[in-house]
């Protein structure tokens, strides 16, 4: 799949994703962007995992005068993995959703244990 086709099932994923979410993302002003593979830094850090995507950015919870962003609040997602794990698009855009509202909780400051404890 092209990169370009990836980024049309983010956007089709995206208006299956609850109103509460949609509008948190466009609130904060969160980009999800299309990536074609997890770089070597994250492949490194989380070596023996399929990784779909990463928040990227000073989680709210953290956020001060003294924070400075150099780079936009996103969440990437990687198409290589999405590949690797589906094989059909309803499958894929389903991840795509659970993994956007997961990295949502992040922007909030969640960590991973208390994301899956909430099932997120």
């Amino acid at each position: 799949m092209e990169l370009s086709e990836f980024d049309k099932t983010i956007e089709k994923a995206l208006n299956r994703i609850p109103k509460k979410f949609r509008e948190i993302l466009k609130r904060e002003d969160i980009q999800v962007l299309a990536r074609d593979k997890v770089p070597g830094v994250l492949q490194n850090q989380y070596k023996g995992y399929l990784l779909f995507g990463i928040f990227a950015g000073v989680p709210y919870n953290r956020r001060s005068v003294f924070n400075i962003q150099l780079e936009p609040t996103r969440i990437e997602l990687y198409k290589n993995s999405f590949e690797i794990a589906f094989s059909n698009q309803s499958d894929m855009e389903e991840q795509i959703v659970q993994t956007v509202i997961h990295e949502i909780g992040h922007y909030f400051g969640f960590t991973e244990k208390e994301l899956r404890h909430r099932n997120l």
